[in-house]
């Protein structure tokens, strides 16, 4: 009997034991969620605006470019703007930018937007709405701080070297 009693004694005291860290922890965990769901939460980073300059031949006539744009670091998105510094024109680049194994792949579509349209006729022959500045399409590899691709406008395609100037 008496080592029965003791049985119960022990058992009792484990039952205790249970019963006070679960009154102790308790509300500990319960604080600990509740900061959790007070801290803010993770913001996305902006990231750095990359500002890449060089030059290609179209069409028998170098022209300089400026390439300026961001990437979404998840989606490898990319997104801004191509400057035909010889022009003045300016397109909206929208694309990818992929990390392979020495570099990155990049092919970004190049858009013209709501560029003029020439609507003309000769002699009951004629146009409507043609635009004057046509789309591309850029793609290549970057190594480091140097881009070299081609820049398919219309049809016809030209090489291109750009160099990263910023970040």
């Amino acid at each position: 009997m008496a080592a029965s009693g003791g049985g119960q004694q022990g058992l009792s005291a484990a039952q205790g034991g249970t019963a006070l860290r679960r009154a102790v922890l308790g509300p500990v965990l319960g604080l600990l969620l509740g900061l959790a769901a007070c801290a803010p939460a993770a913001q996305p980073q902006p990231q750095p605006v990359q500002v890449w300059e060089g030059s290609a031949r179209v069409l028998l006539r170098e022209q300089n470019y400026r390439l300026t744009f961001t990437v979404e670091p998840v989606g490898h998105r990319l997104s801004g703007t191509l400057d035909n510094r010889s022009s003045g024109d300016r397109f909206s680049v929208t694309g990818t930018l992929l990390p392979v194994e020495v570099g990155a792949e990049l092919t970004a579509q190049i858009s013209a937007g709501e560029s003029p349209k020439l609507s003309a006729s000769i002699l009951g022959l004629g146009v409507s709405g043609l635009s004057l500045k046509a789309d591309a399409l850029l793609s290549g590899r970057v190594t480091g701080r140097r881009f070299t691709g081609t820049l398919r406008v219309g049809g016809l395609s030209s090489p291109i070297t750009l160099r990263q100037t910023a970040p």
